[in-house]
């Protein structure tokens, strides 16, 4: 695989994951943007009331994801049974807002995150 990481002298940054081919800030766009050759990837963190650190954007629910309130008003229990996905495609449903750890296990020595 061939990395897209400096090109030029400039850092080629996924943007919450490859959003244009999966949800943002799912471990699918994520995934997606490993496969096309990314090596860096920026995504956003909200903690929630029980502390953990959950990636997604928005402080509010709703945009991506079929909750509502606040992220911090929530446990992480609570999110993790939100759907992520069907907002993108009926084929992402069932998608999962991740924590910071899943990602930063599942992509140890395969991108940088940012």
């Amino acid at each position: 695989m061939v990395c897209m990481a400096l090109h030029q002298h400039f850092t080629v940054i996924a943007h919450r994951g490859d959003s244009s081919a999966a949800p943002e800030n799912t471990l699918q766009a994520f995934d997606a943007a490993v496969q096309q050759g990314f090596c860096n990837f920026e995504t956003d963190c909200q903690l929630t009331s029980d502390g953990a650190v959950l990636l997604v954007h928005d402080e509010q629910l709703g945009r991506v994801n079929d909750g509502q309130g606040a992220v911090a008003e929530h446990t992480l229990a609570q999110l993790e049974q939100l759907d992520a996905g069907s907002w993108f495609a009926a084929s992402f449903a069932g998608a999962r807002m991740p924590t910071l750890q899943q990602v930063l296990e599942r992509y140890k020595g395969k991108a940088h995150i940012h």
